[in-house]
């Protein structure tokens, strides 16, 4: 009885809020606490796909066969321009199998020879090896193997003059690309393609010779930097 004429009697104020030690029954309840963040979205970490489709773009500085190797050789082949790609199929996210192209063009005199033209392609298998499983940041080695053919001509007086030789070729290179979207990625690539050239054919509008490349000289190498963007689709690895 006691402890009812007591909450009785907490009642006494004119606003009929609860005063007293039951005070807390007519208290709003606390704030609940903030949320913890969400965790960041698969996407974000830019996990790897499967398939790799990439154009390159850049320049190419030619290493010539002759009497020796180097840069000098080869006349007055210059610095010029390369273009390529190719597609890559992902096995792991550290090792990816596929093909690419590259087709050279280096600078000429047209001066010293009118109409004067050098290039340089490659066809082949590409490996590539991989460092990291994800992340923004995905560089890797590669190496291939497969087709290297050089194409060298001009005018000499009114007779146009071709010479092109073939031979396996091998590359080495290293690249870094940066993940922009979970689907694109840019960078560079630094680039060595060697081909194994041992004779030179040369065509004139009479008739055609076979020369050693000693003899004849020819760009048997190319070193390029170039930019590239890559395409990745595929599922998530």
């Amino acid at each position: 009885m006691a402890l009812l004429a007591f909450a009785f009697a907490s009642r006494a104020r004119g606003d009929g809020l609860v005063s007293g030690p039951f005070a807390f029954l007519e208290a709003p309840p606390p704030a609940p606490p903030p949320a913890p963040p969400l965790p960041a979205r698969e996407g974000d970490e830019y996990p790897r796909r499967s398939w790799e489709f990439f154009p390159e773009a850049g320049l190419g500085a030619p290493l010539c066969r002759g009497d020796a190797l180097g840069a000098s050789h080869c006349g007055d082949n210059g610095v010029g321009s390369v273009f390529g790609g190719g597609a890559l199929y992902r096995v792991t996210p550290y090792v990816a199998l596929g093909g690419g192209v590259s087709f050279a063009t280096f600078h000429l005199d047209p001066s010293l020879r009118p109409g004067a033209y050098s290039q340089a392609n490659f066809m082949g298998f590409l490996a590539r090896g991989y460092f990291a499983d994800r992340g923004a940041i995905d560089p890797y080695v590669e190496t291939g193997a497969g087709r290297g053919a050089v194409v060298m001509g001009g005018s000499e007086g009114e007779v146009d003059v071709r010479s092109d030789g073939a031979g396996l070729s091998l590359l080495a290179g290293a690249g870094i690309d940066f993940w922009l979207t979970p689907y694109l990625k840019v960078g560079s690539a630094l680039s060595y393609r060697w081909t194994w050239l041992t004779d030179v054919r040369t065509c004139d509008a009479r008739a055609c010779a076979t020369a050693p490349v000693a003899d004849r000289g020819a760009v048997g190498s190319y070193a390029n930097l170039s930019f590239v963007a890559t395409l990745a689709l595929g599922h998530e690895m």
